[in-house]
């Protein structure tokens, strides 16, 4: 029998129905939302427009390799009916693995579908800003340039892994409590541009990769303090390379520069 294969890729960020629909009404298809992706609980729902025979699940860490796997039988259940799928606890790295879903039909056809969650933090040393203004010193600037090989180290890592998938630097700029809450919104969010424009027009900007920028401000202090005290810890700034955007408590959201 001729199998016919497909596959979709989920980032989990997105909001829209996915499905794979081939030509001619009588083509196996899958349809799973986003609200079928639980990856708290290892559980993906997904439905078929043929009766389902039964689907296989592995997840893959950044060097390719099967961390875990599952089959399930679902013993010819009608089409449309919800189906589940839950596979084992990741090990290692949590928050880097390909998902493969392969679901197969009573005659042996199938399509697939694969979810990608690719985060990983830039550890680097702070760019320390004169009181008040965001600009980037020239003796800071080597911080910056460390920084850059790292990026493109990382990037280059994820897009072998999965290639479909696009892939953003998330500068999040950070301030102690010196200063009024809004001020220091404003004052992180032009810091962060700051790194950013610096990083993009040093060595990023021929690379095939998103950037983005948000101020926090005072709202996420490293270390907990009083109101109007200056913690070197609590200035500071996050470099994150993902797939989707970082879901951080705060005021605004991310911003595209590039």
């Amino acid at each position: 029998m001729k199998r016919i294969f497909g596959i979709i890729t989920l980032t989990v960020c997105l909001l829209s129905v996915s499905h794979i629909a081939f030509a001619g009404k009588d083509q196996l298809r899958i349809i799973i939302n986003k609200d079928d992706v639980d990856l708290e609980n290892r559980t993906l729902n997904f439905r078929l427009n043929k009766p389902a025979a039964f689907a296989e699940i592995k997840v893959y860490d950044l060097e390719g390799n099967v961390l875990s796997e599952r089959l399930k039988d679902f013993n010819e259940a009608r089409p449309g009916t919800k189906l589940s799928i839950q596979w084992p606890q990741i090990p290692g790295d949590s928050e880097n693995f390909r998902i493969e879903l392969k679901a197969t039909d009573v005659n042996d056809f199938w399509v697939g579908f694969e979810i990608v969650h690719f985060y990983g933090e830039i550890p680097h040393e702070e760019v320390i800003f004169e009181s008040g203004k965001a600009d980037i010193l020239p003796s800071e600037a080597p911080k910056l340039d460390a920084v850059i090989p790292q990026i493109i180290e990382m990037v280059k890592k994820f897009q072998k892994f999965s290639s479909q998938n696009s892939y953003g630097l998330y500068v999040g700029g950070h301030t102690d409590t010196v200063g009024s809450t809004a001020d220091n919104r404003e004052l992180s969010q032009r810091r962060a541009q700051a790194i950013a424009q610096y990083l993009m027009d040093n060595g990023l900007k021929q690379l095939k990769i998103s950037i983005f920028v948000r101020g926090f401000g005072e709202e996420l202090l490293a270390v907990k303090t009083g109101d109007n005290v200056s913690e070197a810890k609590n200035r500071r700034a996050d470099y994150i390379i993902s797939n989707f955007p970082p879901e951080m408590p705060g005021p605004g959201g991310w911003r595209k520069i590039k």
